[in-house]
């Protein structure tokens, strides 16, 4: 057995959060070179683009979806569409993350709670 074929993903449907740029585009590329068709996500509609655009031109199956992880609703009606529109997701790339560069102690609660709610729930 090729070990190509031993590791296909070829026929699987890849959600990668936060695969705009950086280690979940990466993750991306690497699912796509594997053979998974690709469902991209991030809240910046532009930055999504891009990346699919990159992601497309080696090939890959792959396609956008702006929505916000931390909202609940957000997240459900963006399943909603994805299983509607390409099929039922078989892979799921829990990346999405933010950060906020200052002193713990200066942050406003807001954002403390938004951080949060990015980055561990």
């Amino acid at each position: 057995m090729e070990s190509n074929s031993m590791f296909s993903l070829a026929g699987k449907r890849a959600l990668i959060t936060g695969s705009s740029r950086g280690i979940g585009f990466g993750i991306a590329d690497a699912l796509g070179a594997a053979g998974a068709e690709l469902l991209l996500n991030g809240r910046d509609q532009e930055a999504l683009g891009a990346a699919a655009a990159k992601l497309a031109e080696k090939g890959y199956s792959v396609k956008g979806l702006a929505f916000d992880v931390t909202s609940e609703e957000s997240v459900e009606d963006a399943i909603a569409h994805a299983e509607t529109e390409i099929g039922q997701i078989d892979i799921l790339v829990n990346n999405a993350g933010m950060q906020h560069r200052a002193p713990l102690e200066t942050w406003p609660l807001a954002k403390f709670e938004q951080v949060m709610s990015t980055n561990v729930t």
